[in-house]
């Protein structure tokens, strides 16, 4: 099921996207659905002008991120100096989000902060239930609701310059959350998608999440080894190769980066 997060008068609903319309349910948030029966009692169809809102707008905890986590993006880092450890190991960090934006927001080019904002088109996973010790697959797949579109963009000198990747990637507007998520039930196990980002239509990054090199049981297994991840999570799972840093093209002012993941939906925002 494709749900959608979206607001009409300043008020907030949740519906389900279905043949290019939207039925609304009695929810107003994803969080109202974690512990309830996903199908509505009662739909019907939103005909008014909607607005979009990120699917979850303000994350309980900092978002849980993957860095290195396909291979070619691994070997142009490498490339490019970017990175320097030819071992392929799990990199985790995270990010700061206060408020989430969405497809159609202005994402904030910081200029008297820094010189070099970058894309990173990726999928993000949404938990619904705790998960901590030791997990199997099927605990997994029962805990996550579903799968979102995400941009981590990111200030690539802020993060040379302060030797970390917290701050360059915490920055208002650096979190774009798609509002619509795609539900786990869809798939038999765990989803294989195309991610695409494009600048100006111009693509930058394609790949499927089957070339991940550390899949979503093998890093959510590794994680809850050790931490309690709580329903609200959300995990970014890293980023194709093509991002700007490798290619030495920043985003500029009215740069229009585009994300998009098969069935899920489309991010497409403007830079000022």
């Amino acid at each position: 099921m494709l749900f959608i997060h979206y607001s009409v008068d300043n008020e907030e609903h949740i519906g389900i996207f279905k043949d290019h319309k939207i039925y609304r349910t009695k929810y107003k948030n994803i969080f109202e659905l974690f512990n309830n029966d996903m199908v509505a009692e009662s739909l019907y169809e939103e005909t008014r002008d909607i607005k979009e809102e990120p699917i979850i707008k303000y994350p309980s905890q900092d978002i849980l991120c993957l860095g290195m986590n396909y291979r070619e993006h691994k070997k142009e880092c490498l490339d490019a100096g970017l990175d320097t450890e030819k071992k392929e190991t799990s990199v985790y960090f995270s990010k700061r989000c206060s408020e989430a934006i969405t497809s159609g927001d202005y994402i904030d080019l910081h200029k008297g902060l820094t010189k070099f904002v970058d894309y990173e088109g990726e999928l993000g996973i949404i938990l619904k239930k705790d998960l901590c010790g030791k997990v199997t697959n099927s605990e997994i797949k029962d805990a996550i609701f579903g799968y979102c579109v995400i941009n981590d963009v990111s200030a690539r000198d802020l993060q040379k310059d302060h030797q970390q990747f917290y701050f360059g990637k915490s920055l208002d507007t650096f979190t774009v959350i798609s509002s619509t998520v795609l539900t786990q039930d869809e798939f038999k196990n765990f989803p294989h998608l195309n991610i695409k980002t494009y600048v100006n239509e111009e693509l930058r990054q394609s790949d499927n999440t089957r070339n991940m090199i550390f899949d979503i049981p093998h890093f959510i297994k590794e994680l809850a080894k050790g931490m309690t991840l709580k329903a609200g999570t959300i995990i970014a799972t890293g980023t194709p190769s093509g991002v700007g840093k490798a290619l030495g093209k920043p985003l500029k002012t009215g740069d229009i980066v585009s994300v998009e993941i098969d069935y899920i939906g489309r991010l497409i925002n403007v830079c000022k």
